[in-house]
């Protein structure tokens, strides 16, 4: 089963991706990987070995070792990156023991999922050692906000799997600050029937699905995303409507070709500027025919222009404030400081009309 605990958001959006032939793209990222060296970190601490962190995680591994030494509890009865398996058909969990590298193959066709700290309430250990509820926590060196689908889903490995009816989700935010629990849920005997059955519906509605796009396949990262047949018919179609002499086609390359010489990609760049230049003229014809209080679809969907509100730094009455306060020239200048940005992609020289410098306005 390609479906894993953390993708089960995904999956109550569209199912499509988790078919055994939809082709997948692996992408990470800085923040991906600084997450994982952490995870690594913790998990040495917890068994009972002091990790050296690198000093990028070394602020959020303090106060992470912290909040597990608040809980007053042994090292020994927190389970630590525990992979669990559980099987939609007979709504059964299984143990896969300690797994940090999240190989599944002993999965053998089941929903898998990895649970980052587990702890066992246990009852009157007098009478019996069964254990009576249990905590599931996750660690998120970002947003935890979002857990909801996952958490629920491991709280039900994890119910399952030690055959409990109590069962507590929470993610743990971890900052240079401090550690946050976020998410938090309480799961009784009815709401973890309800997630096995939704789940059930979802893996078994993988067979007959079809693509379902929408914000989901960037915000919660579908693996399919690229190779998504609604995705590339799109894009096909949007590139048959840019005239052949603004695209200045080139027979030796298609947009969807790996990047492999420079000349193409100076292309790619190009074809693809012309391309959201498209996109974005007919979003703005779209934003012109939805009315005040949305669009109504035919099946209940309502499109809507959305509007926040965002605050601004004004760097000009700052320094006039300061200035007021009494602070220095030499203050004032030792506010400034120089940082490297990305300006996106520029193409220049060959035969490339050199860009027009942009003066201030009289």
């Amino acid at each position: 089963m390609r479906a894993t605990a953390s993708k089960v958001g995904l999956l109550s959006f569209c199912q499509w991706w988790a078919r055994p032939e939809a082709q997948w793209s692996y992408t990470t990222s800085a923040a991906a990987e600084r997450g994982t060296r952490f995870h690594s970190a913790i998990a040495k601490y917890l068994a009972g070995a002091e990790a050296a962190p690198e000093a990028d995680i070394a602020e959020e591994y303090e106060r992470a070792k912290e909040w597990i030494d608040s809980l007053g509890v042994s090292k020994a009865r927190l389970g630590r990156e525990i992979a669990f398996a559980w099987d939609p058909e007979t709504d059964t969990s299984e143990s896969l023991g300690h797994d940090t590298a999240r190989d599944y193959s002993k999965g053998a066709g089941r929903l898998c999922g990895t649970a980052d700290l587990v702890m066992l309430v246990m009852g009157d250990l007098e009478k019996t050692t069964k254990p009576v509820a249990a905590m599931v926590w996750d660690w998120k060196t970002g947003s935890g906000e979002g857990a909801g689908p996952q958490l629920r889903a491991l709280g039900l490995m994890v119910a399952r799997a030690y055959d409990v009816e109590q069962v507590t989700v929470a993610a743990l935010e971890v900052r240079a600050s401090g550690v946050t629990e976020v998410a938090r849920e309480d799961l009784d005997s009815f709401a973890l029937a309800s997630i096995a059955g939704e789940l059930a519906e979802q893996l078994a509605a993988v067979r007959n699905a079809t693509p379902l796009p929408g914000s989901h396949c960037g915000e919660l990262y579908c693996p399919a995303r690229l190779a998504c047949p609604a995705g590339t018919e799109a894009t096909a179609q949007v590139v048959d409507l840019i005239p052949a002499e603004q695209l200045v086609r080139r027979t030796e390359w298609r947009i969807t070709d790996p990047v492999k010489t420079a000349e193409q990609a100076i292309w790619t760049v190009d074809v693809l500027r012309l391309m959201g230049a498209w996109i974005d003229a007919k979003k703005d014809e779209i934003k012109g025919k939805v009315p005040a209080d949305g669009w109504v679809a035919d099946d209940g969907r309502v499109l809507r222009e959305g509007e926040c509100e965002k605050s601004a730094f004004d760097k000009h009455k700052a320094l006039a404030l300061c200035k007021q306060l009494g602070a220095t020239p030499e203050q004032i200048a030792s506010l400034n400081y120089t940082f490297k940005a990305s300006t996106g992609l520029r193409v220049s020289g060959g035969n490339t009309k050199p860009r027009a410098r942009r003066g201030k306005a009289a």
